[in-house]
């Protein structure tokens, strides 16, 4: 084994500690004005619901943390293949326990205020298609990194690509479109409408309740800036914090901090769609991140990068085999759960379970780390 890393006394830099607080906020934020403004975007191209959450919530949602193990991968350097590697599996690991954890959790919590009160109502074929594909694309990326062939981890990768290109045809091509008159009125169309009438201006429509296209693109080009902004600030201090203050080993940063950080923006769109009973749009922006993480992201680690997955005990490889069997075991749960009730709506126990699974992964990573001294190898 190797040995355990110290933990150094050090001094907390304010700056950075207001940089951190201060990205955390730009997310929550950024959050906010993409959901008001992908529902908007969703009913002006014309597409369902489920396919407004499952494609253009999770893609737009996805960037940051895609970005990261892109980045690493292109600037190279000694821990960049950790980097890259944990990122990638972090965040199925995050979406499919955190996200899911939270999806039940908001059912609780503003049971009060919702129509549908503690239960989650869900598009069974949308959402059966979304947890079947990523059970079938990341088992096989699973099995990319124990298979001796490079040619047939190649080939892995290509069907991962085309399986996605299949999935997004199939989800633009299901469902029914989003209802205008029961969305939120677009908020950069209402600053736009202030604006005019503070000016002595009258406009021929209302952009709040009808907001002109250029609008619904802006506003949601810019909360992805918002997204993308905040998520690389709040990963940039949290490794700094975790290297300086705690010096962890970075496979171990990647694969539990930056994914942390980076699925907050699926996480706040979700608990904001919940409170408001729009569970297809909640539930489809964290299952189509799901099948995105499953097959684009993976396609590049298994390409670019080590794709350290391995079954010897106390290394960082094992840490991320763990992380993608429970990802898959709280998916897999689910899954058969959405299957058993047949459309019927769903009570908020099936999708508490991943937090457990995912407070049980962090515990066995703090002793792997701090017990058995986790590294690669």
């Amino acid at each position: 084994m190797f040995p355990s890393p110290s933990l150094p006394a050090a001094t907390v830099p304010l700056d950075r500690a207001g940089i951190l607080v201060g990205s955390f906020l730009l997310l929550l934020v950024g959050a906010e004005v993409f959901t008001n403004g992908v529902e908007w975007l969703g009913q002006r191209l014309g597409i369902s619901e489920s396919a407004t959450g499952s494609i253009l919530a999770a893609l737009g949602t996805a960037l940051p943390e895609t970005l990261i193990p892109v980045i690493a991968i292109l600037q190279g350097g000694s821990a960049a293949d950790d980097i890259g590697v944990g990122a990638i599996l972090g965040a199925p690991l995050l979406l499919a326990t955190v996200a899911m954890f939270l999806v039940g959790a908001s059912a609780y919590l503003f049971a009060g205020r919702r129509e549908a009160d503690e239960a989650v109502r869900y598009p069974p074929e949308s959402t059966e298609r979304d947890l079947s594909v990523f059970l079938f694309a990341y088992v096989l990326a699973v099995a990319a990194a124990f298979v001796p062939s490079h040619l047939v981890s190649v080939g892995i990768a290509v069907v991962l690509v085309g399986l996605y290109a299949v999935y997004v045809h199939r989800s633009v091509r299901s469902g029914d479109l989003v209802d205008g008159d029961d969305m939120d009125d677009h908020y950069l169309g209402k600053i736009v409408e202030r604006g005019l009438g503070a000016a002595g201006i009258e406009s021929e429509r209302d952009n709040g309740s009808d907001p002109h296209s250029l609008l619904v693109g802006l506003q949601t080009l810019l909360a992805l800036g918002f997204i993308v902004l905040g998520a690389q600030l709040f990963v940039t201090e949290i490794e700094f914090f975790s290297e300086t203050v705690l010096s962890v080993p970075a496979a171990v940063v990647s694969l539990l901090l930056a994914p942390l950080a980076t699925e907050l923006p699926e996480t706040f769109n979700s608990v904001l769609w919940m409170a408001r009973g729009s569970d297809t749009l909640a539930l489809g922006n964290i299952t189509g991140a799901m099948v995105f993480q499953s097959t684009i992201p993976v396609t590049l680690g298994i390409l670019f990068t080590s794709w350290d997955l391995s079954l010897q005990w106390g290394t960082t490889g094992f840490l991320n085999a763990l992380s993608a069997v429970l990802a898959l075991v709280s998916a897999g749960l689910v899954y058969r759960r959405v299957r058993s009730a047949d459309g019927r709506e769903l009570r908020p126990a099936p999708f508490l379970l991943g937090g457990v699974l995912y407070v049980g992964f962090v515990a066995f990573a703090l002793y792997a780390v701090l017990v058995l001294g986790a590294s690669t190898v």
